[in-house]
């Protein structure tokens, strides 16, 4: 039976925080000309405008695990050199959700710019440039690049069920039977049993998060825009995990950020689009690996 379809029309969420590290908001500046997204019945996009402690959009994608109609896929570029020192060749985010047909997507995993042999040097991020990946990425039963220490990954397991962890090796892995239909990797934990992790900072910069509530039964993206003063100033990884508390989470990464920050949505033409306002100078960083969700 064919899914309904929702065209949500987008809504400023303003309401206060109550949290140790509030954030307050404000109205002001609030986009006019907000866009309608083509989304399925469980899930859910806000864009929060803030105006203290400073200028914010955040963006949050909420889904229910329980729709039966919602899958994920982990989305790498190509491999560009087979069984060379390469895990992938950097792509623009929305080209690779395009591949698996998502309907909304966000960067993942940090990666290391691989030395071109041709000039010895490394490359700036540049569509098809040759890219290790950092952690732990895996899709379908395909390892993409393997667990690492010191970096968190989000997977699903055989049983289908959302996990959050630290796994530092593929013996880890092993040890632990643990088995993944796809899995990928950010930084580090930032909430942990709604404990947040990481203590308060003056480093701010966009961030990409993903978190997951404590029945298991809500996942959630966030990506929060920066580096763009007067419009959304960024945010600490304590202030990042206080969002995720915001939104009912219990667990969360912090994953790769700045520039590279950005979620895509299928709008009401259907063409996915940036639902938030990336910071890298050329527009839209090109990554190796982007999380899709899937309508099914």
């Amino acid at each position: 039976m064919p899914t309904r379809i929702t065209i949500l029309s987008l809504a400023t969420i303003l309401s206060c925080w109550h949290l140790p590290s509030c954030l307050a908001q404000d109205d002001s500046g609030v986009p006019s000309n907000l866009e309608q997204w083509k989304l399925p019945d469980g899930v859910r996009y806000e864009h929060k405008v803030r105006q203290e402690p400073r200028p914010l959009h955040i963006h949050v994608l909420e889904m229910d695990l329980s729709s039966s109609n919602l899958a994920f896929a982990v989305i790498p570029g190509d491999d560009p050199d087979g069984d060379g020192p390469a895990e992938v060749a950097l792509e623009h985010p929305r080209e690779l959700a395009k591949r698996a047909g998502a309907i909304a997507a966000i960067n993942t995993a940090a990666w290391a710019m691989l030395t071109d042999p041709a000039t010895g040097k490394k490359p700036g991020y540049s569509i098809g440039k040759a890219a290790d990946v950092s952690g732990w990425v895996a899709q379908s039963g395909r390892l993409i690049s393997p667990p690492q220490s010191g970096y968190w990954s989000v997977w699903l397991d055989n049983s289908n069920q959302l996990k959050m962890g630290m796994i530092a090796s593929e013996k880890e892995l092993l040890e632990k039977g643990i088995q993944a239909k796809w899995a990928v990797s950010g930084f580090r934990g930032i909430l942990k049993d709604a404990k947040v992790l990481v203590e308060p900072s003056q480093v701010r910069h966009p961030r990409t998060a993903v978190g997951l509530s404590q029945d298991s039964k809500k996942f959630v993206w966030i990506v929060v825009d920066g580096r763009q003063k007067g419009y959304s100033e960024g945010v600490s990884e304590e202030e990042l995990a206080n969002l995720l508390l915001e939104s009912g989470c219990s667990e969360g990464i912090n994953l790769d950020g700045g520039g590279s920050s950005s979620m895509w949505i299928l709008n009401n033409t259907s063409e996915l689009t940036a639902a938030n306002r990336p910071s890298d100078p050329t527009g839209v960083r090109p990554v190796p690996v982007v999380l899709g969700l899937l309508q099914q």
